[in-house]
């Protein structure tokens, strides 16, 4: 006959393996619910990361067609336009030491106060989306020397830049919004009865200024 003290121990010894199991169990369940949120949120972010890139290139090129629009019914003005670069071209070059800044509110401030047309909003939530802008292309040939300032061929490059907070991505490890800037450009060819827009487009994206 067992005596009553080691039965009450052996019932208290089951009772507490079987709380350690069930402690046990609760830990693992929690870390997969964890596991499984982790990679559903990461999963979404990839998704929308993705979304907003094409929602980026959408931007610019949209940002291209306004571009080829307004420069090429402001022809008379191009010189003008080349004369000011810190206004109308944000490629940094040698000529070019202080570019226009479009992407942050103080750089868009000047540029708005000189030409508030450069900016659009393409998604009406009241926020500027794309910056338009002309330089000139490299029309002057040795031994010439190239002057950025004044066009002589009729042919100016025409592009424009994504600026949006709504539809640029989000970068993966941070959910900041990806810095890097993406710009669109071509040529355009004023034809003297109008004007021609030519097919030739480049892409890049790239942190801080872009350059020449």
């Amino acid at each position: 006959m067992s005596s009553p003290c080691l039965s009450f121990r052996a019932r208290r010894a089951t009772r507490g393996a079987t709380l350690l199991l069930v402690v046990l169990l609760i830990t693992v369940l929690l870390g997969l619910v964890a596991g499984v949120m982790a990679y559903a949120s990461s999963e979404r972010t990839r998704a929308v990361t993705s979304s907003r890139a094409g929602q980026r290139q959408g931007c610019a090129e949209s940002g291209l067609q306004l571009a080829r629009g307004y420069f090429g019914r402001n022809y008379a003005q191009w010189n003008t336009f080349l004369n000011a670069p810190s206004v109308y071209d944000p490629i940094a070059s040698p000529t070019n030491p202080a570019p226009a800044n479009p992407r942050t509110a103080a750089g868009r401030a000047p540029i708005k106060t000189a030409n508030a047309a450069l900016f659009a909003d393409l998604d009406g939530d009241g926020k500027d989306d794309v910056y338009l802008y002309i330089r000139d292309n490299e029309d002057e040939f040795k031994p010439l020397t190239p002057e950025w300032n004044r066009d002589n061929d009729q042919q100016v490059v025409v592009g424009a830049i994504c600026i949006s907070e709504t539809m640029i991505p989000r970068r993966g490890d941070t959910n900041q919004l990806d810095p890097n800037a993406l710009a669109v450009e071509g040529i355009l060819q004023y034809n003297g009865g109008g004007h021609a827009y030519t097919a030739q487009t480049a892409g890049g994206t790239g942190s801080g200024n872009l350059n020449r």
